[in-house]
């Protein structure tokens, strides 16, 4: 399970302040969906379109210096920087099926695979 990291100190950040609260309800949700789906903060167009006022606050991300657009598509700035990404992710999930499966073996004498 990955998880979307927030800086604990955001509350206060001018760019926080300057997009508002609306716009950073939308870069939270949009962030945990970039992180579900494993997007490397690519946020499509489609998810911005589908939240009242999406596209004017998504407008107001990239003022602040938060998004960037990618086309018709946005993109969270940094992302590399604070957040996990697909590679990460999924080189740890590898890791940790491969330690379960040694915990099955050694437990069981057994190869256990599933």
């Amino acid at each position: 399970m990955a998880w979307f990291n927030a800086d604990d100190k955001m509350h206060g950040h001018p760019k926080s302040r300057a997009a508002g609260l609306e716009a950073m309800g939308l870069w939270l949700l949009a962030g945990t969906y970039c992180t579900d789906y494993l997007t490397d903060g690519l946020v499509p167009a489609w998810y911005v379109e589908s939240w009242p006022k999406g596209k004017q606050l998504a407008q107001k991300l990239i003022k602040v210096g938060l998004w960037e657009s990618a086309g018709d598509d946005y993109q969270f700035l940094s992302w590399e920087e604070y957040q996990r990404t697909k590679s990460q992710v999924e080189a740890d999930k590898a890791k940790a099926r491969e330690r379960k499966a040694e915990w099955r073996r050694n437990r069981t004498g057994t190869a256990v695979e599933r």
